[in-house]
């Protein structure tokens, strides 16, 4: 695994050149997040012969830093930018792994963007399908969170040891007030889901308490979507115990839809 910066995104890159048979595969994270939640996804996919990017958000992780004043009116569609950056360095035409608020920026940009597959893990959902809402306080003019550990344990991190929660705990960083508004139910994102015709997957935790397992569905719905409700997962996908084989899940499917996207 390697790491590469391009236009102030930082982006862990791993596995061979993409070839003509997989498009490279761009994996988006979630708020708080950064491109380290990837790292048990990364090494099943690339191992597959995927060439993977996973980016950080601008003002996540190893990306650059914004300044407060535009920090704060960044909302979830703005992380298309990110997307459309790293596609281009790619070179071709990508697919896209998102997770949670990532999973509408992953949405927002196939509005506009050819993509060649989408693969959606708790994502947080567009207004046409409508978030629950959660009641966290949220000031619009300062960042947000972290949150103290024991609610983000239980928003992030069910299902993992608590050792390894604090840890991943430790990465966690300010998020945008208006994406967690547009995540929590107090605003939205408007996507034109008829513009998406990319064949796409969704995937939740049957115990997620941020994205009900019924309004996954409903979206894989309109998408005309594949969907699996894990039972007894929650929020955390990315980092539970089943992480590896939710990767070889999505790594099988991605296979099996674009073959027969070719055929």
């Amino acid at each position: 695994m390697d790491q590469y910066r391009v236009k102030g995104v930082h982006v862990q890159h791993a596995g061979p050149p993409a070839q003509a048979s997989k498009p490279p595969l761009i994996f988006v994270h979630g708020g708080l997040h950064g491109s380290w939640n990837w790292h048990r996804y990364l090494p099943v996919l690339s191992a597959a012969g995927w060439e993977c990017h996973a980016l950080d958000w601008f003002g996540h992780h190893e990306s650059d830093d914004l300044p407060t004043e535009v920090f704060i009116k960044r909302g979830i569609a703005d992380v298309a930018e990110e997307i459309g950056i790293v596609a281009e360095r790619a070179g071709r035409v990508p697919a896209l792994v998102g997770h949670s608020m990532g999973g509408l920026a992953c949405l927002k940009y196939a509005e506009g963007n050819p993509v060649a597959a989408l693969a959606l893990l708790a994502p947080v959902l567009p207004e046409e399908i409508g978030n629950p809402e959660v009641p966290f306080d949220v000031d619009p003019a300062s960042p947000w969170g972290p949150p103290p550990f024991e609610l983000a344990q239980q928003m992030f991190f069910g299902g993992v040891a608590e050792a390894d929660a604090r840890g991943y705990y430790e990465l966690l960083c300010a998020e945008s007030p208006r994406c967690v508004a547009e995540a929590t139910g107090k605003a939205a994102v408007a996507v034109n889901l008829d513009a998406i015709s990319a064949p796409a997957l969704v995937l939740v935790g049957g115990e997620d308490s941020l994205v009900p397992a019924d309004r996954a569905q409903a979206l894989a719905g309109r998408l005309d979507a594949d969907f699996q409700r894990f039972p007894g997962r929650s929020h955390s996908l990315l980092v539970d115990q089943d992480a590896e084989a939710t990767a070889s899940l999505i790594e099988a499917w991605l296979s099996a839809r674009l073959e027969d996207a070719r055929t």
